[in-house]
């Protein structure tokens, strides 16, 4: 998978995986916060289970990554370094939580076409973080299935606490939403081929959190 994913260009693999890291999902779920609020609460509320999921089988398993065993040049490799952790992937994981999120809780990301779309790019994700060289395919499996189960958890209690229908709340999303896209915009992603794309995912979200806030201190008619 690693040789067969090396034909496609490094920075389009760059992009897809940097896309899954914690400030890129973050300037995301800002862009959703609009249109889709329960499916960002559910993401917010999934993500401590899903540290201490990830985290924890990381730490259990603290299985080799590629890097450690293959040589350098029996493989590709795209961007940072990294050694051990490698189970389960933490990007995969983070990228099926909130296309997951998205999915279980709005009914326009059930309709076919939006469905597929959110569903293809989960499994890029999952395929890049092959192509970087950064895991093996069992790896990026077992990440799925975890942001699927997060995703789960944080749907039952975005249920159970419907929070997201509080202005306050959302108020407080959306300026997390700013805060996490301003640092998405100035700081580095590990993937040099990737910054531009990132730079304008949190400029993206900075704006679409912004226009959120702006709604909330609008005085309602």
């Amino acid at each position: 998978l690693n040789q067969w994913t090396s034909a496609l260009p490094d920075g389009l693999w760059a992009t897809v995986t940097d896309t899954a890291s914690v400030l890129s999902a973050g300037a995301v779920l800002a862009l959703c916060l609009h249109r889709a609020p329960q499916a960002v609460m559910a993401a917010v509320m999934a993500w401590p289970v899903g540290i201490v999921l990830v985290r924890g089988l990381k730490a259990l398993f603290d299985a080799p990554r590629p890097q450690d065993l293959i040589p350098a040049g029996d493989f590709h490799q795209i961007g940072v370094t990294l050694s051990g952790y490698s189970f389960p992937s933490g990007h995969t994981a983070t990228a099926f939580t909130v296309l997951a999120a998205l999915l279980l809780t709005t009914p326009a990301c059930r309709r076919a076409w939006p469905a597929t779309l959110l569903l293809a790019a989960g499994v890029l994700v999952a395929l890049s973080r092959i192509a970087v060289g950064a895991h093996w395919p069992g790896d990026v499996l077992a990440g799925a299935a975890a942001g699927w189960l997060c995703a789960l958890i944080g749907m039952r209690l975005s249920h159970h606490w419907p929070l997201w229908r509080s202005r306050r709340v959302l108020g407080v999303l959306a300026v997390a939403g700013i805060v996490v896209s301003l640092a998405r915009v100035f700081f580095e992603t590990g993937y040099p081929q990737a910054q531009l794309w990132s730079s304008a995912l949190g400029l993206t979200g900075l704006l679409a959190a912004g226009v959120v806030l702006k709604t909330l201190w609008s005085p309602r008619p």
